[in-house]
């Protein structure tokens, strides 16, 4: 099953700071996780390069701030956007570029401009796992 991105974006207008092994996630992407539709994650800059393969992190609500999930990371790699998969079958698809890059901007909005074809983003897999 193909996930689409949404057309209605979310819009962080300030950055949010969650804790150190925390991955935040839109509401409508953290119940894609629940159902282990998204399993990948694209992030801007290198915010979340402490993170190494088989850390454990908590996957939590952006809105609630609920953290209900824990995930290991499976890989780790680095793209610019230009080079940012469509669609990998793990995370949800666009339409094409300008799409793709419309709801990045949305959610990086308060970087204070568009996502640009240069900028650099963090591939990152991982599987979920119970708790221990």
């Amino acid at each position: 099953m193909t996930l689409k991105g949404s057309s209605q974006t979310t819009i962080n207008s300030t950055e949010y700071k969650p804790g150190l092994n925390v991955l935040p996630f839109a509401p409508k992407l953290a119940d894609f996780i629940t159902n282990s539709l998204k399993l990948t994650t694209y992030r801007f800059g290198d915010k979340y390069s402490h993170l190494n393969i088989g850390d454990v992190v908590s996957i939590q609500n952006s809105v609630t701030k609920k953290s209900t999930l824990k995930a290991r990371v499976k890989s780790i790699s680095r793209s610019k956007f230009i080079e940012l998969p469509l669609d990998d079958g793990g995370h949800e698809a666009y339409e094409n570029k300008e799409h793709q890059r419309k709801v990045f901007s949305g959610y990086y909005k308060y970087i204070g401009r568009k996502i640009k074809d240069d900028d650099n983003f963090l591939i990152i897999s991982f599987k979920l796992i119970q708790d221990r």
